[in-house]
């Protein structure tokens, strides 16, 4: 007990235990000793108990007093009070209308796009629905349906803003016609400004135009490929147009109009085409005809050999700026109901024609297989050197030793 330190507010207690007589040491609080002082006064084991260093009586151990309280230090000097922190008022900013200017040019801008989509595409219904009007009634004396059928009171119907499309059938010598009225994109205004720019350096002007898809009862009449164009447009047509390009030649007739050509595969084609009838038609559709098309091919060049192709006629038409000229397109829809009857009444030619007609698409057709063959034996040997670039890969990861056995 002598090496137990004495703490302030501590007694240090031994307690011997009866079994085996060791000693325990341990502090108690004084406001425990006058609890420990009654165990061991009214205890049996009086023996067992020991106090060490310092007598306790009971009343010094019912009278001890409990620990100190800590004592607080004061500052001697008085605290001063924090000053409050004066925040500025925030400047309320001054707006000028030169900080705005590029917002305000971009909302103008698109007010000025959305204004002209509304109007140009109200433009394009007027001038389609106004065609269909003028054009309404020979159609249907001509066409047992002029529509889809659903509703015939609205025979057109409206593929985009600046396209239209209407459907013919019901007439003999034909299957159906699929017509399409292509518009100025008046609602695009960056492309009539590009259209514009564009017109000032060169002679192809964008126009409205009709295009009629007429197909044809093939059987009736024979393979051959026949146009009346434009000269203007003609170019760009044998430019489009696989028939046009490998199947005719340009020649001009005396029998055409001054801004027509004719393109073909044999005199005796323009020979047949080119009767007194069909050549006054021709003279009053000249100005908004563009181009009569008789074809037994495709647009675009085929990538095999097609065996059904379907035997067209085709005719693109423009439509006057004036819609008050209207009537004076009703010619070149006029002519599309005599070429329908005529092409298979009249275009069946001499034996020595058809076989040059024939010749013609024998020589399209090895030129086609020709290229297929060069395709499949450009494909082998792409293939060939793959293999041999990925054995030559794998002989270079190889060992010397291993690559020498190789």
């Amino acid at each position: 007990n002598s090496q137990i330190p004495r703490m302030r507010g501590y007694v240090p207690l031994s307690i011997y235990s009866k079994d085996d007589c060791s000693v325990k040491n341990s502090f108690l609080f004084n406001s425990n000793i006058a609890a420990i002082a009654n165990i061991y006064k009214n205890s049996d084991c009086r023996s067992t108990f020991s106090f060490g260093l310092d007598e306790f009586d009971e009343e010094e151990l019912v009278n001890s007093q409990g620990p100190e309280e800590p004592v607080l230090e004061t500052f001697k000097d008085p605290v001063p009070e924090p000053k409050p922190i004066v925040v500025p008022k925030l400047a309320r900013p001054n707006f000028e209308l030169s900080d705005f200017y590029r917002e305000i040019f971009m909302i103008i801008c698109i007010i000025v796009y959305l204004i002209n989509y509304f109007i140009g595409k109200q433009i394009n219904e007027n001038i389609a629905r106004k065609w269909m009007e003028t054009h309404i009634s020979l159609l249907r004396d001509n066409f047992a349906l002029v529509g889809t059928g659903n509703d015939d009171s609205k025979p057109l119907i409206r593929d985009g803003p600046a396209d239209y499309l209407f459907y013919l059938s019901g007439r003999r010598n034909c299957q159906y016609v699929h017509g399409r009225i292509t518009l100025k994109a008046r609602h695009n205004l960056i492309k009539i400004i590009t259209n514009i720019i564009i017109s000032q350096f060169s002679s192809n002007v964008i126009e409205d135009t009709v295009t009629f898809n007429v197909c044809m009862n093939g059987e009736e009449y024979d393979n051959f490929v026949f146009a009346i164009t434009k000269k203007e447009h003609s170019r760009e047509l044998r430019g489009n147009r696989y028939d046009l390009q490998d199947f005719t030649k340009q020649v001009n007739n005396n029998l055409l109009p001054g801004s027509l050509c004719a393109q073909t595969e044999s005199s005796e084609v323009t020979d047949t085409f080119l009767t007194k009838q069909v050549v006054e038609f021709l003279r009053k559709s000249e100005i908004y005809l563009n181009a009569m098309i008789v074809t037994d091919q495709s647009r675009v060049r085929p990538e095999k050999t097609a065996e059904n192709q379907p035997k067209l006629l085709m005719i693109i038409s423009s439509i006057p700026d004036d819609l008050s000229k209207l009537n004076e397109t009703l010619p070149v829809s006029e002519l599309i109901m005599y070429m329908i009857d005529f092409i298979p009444a009249r275009c069946s030619f001499r034996l020595e024609t058809k076989n040059k007609l024939k010749k013609n698409r024998d020589d399209a057709e090895k030129a086609i297989n020709k290229a297929l063959e060069i395709e499949r034996q450009e494909a082998i040997q792409q293939k060939k050197a793959e293999k041999k670039r990925a054995e030559a890969e794998r002989v270079a990861k190889l060992s010397p030793e291993e690559q020498r056995k190789a």
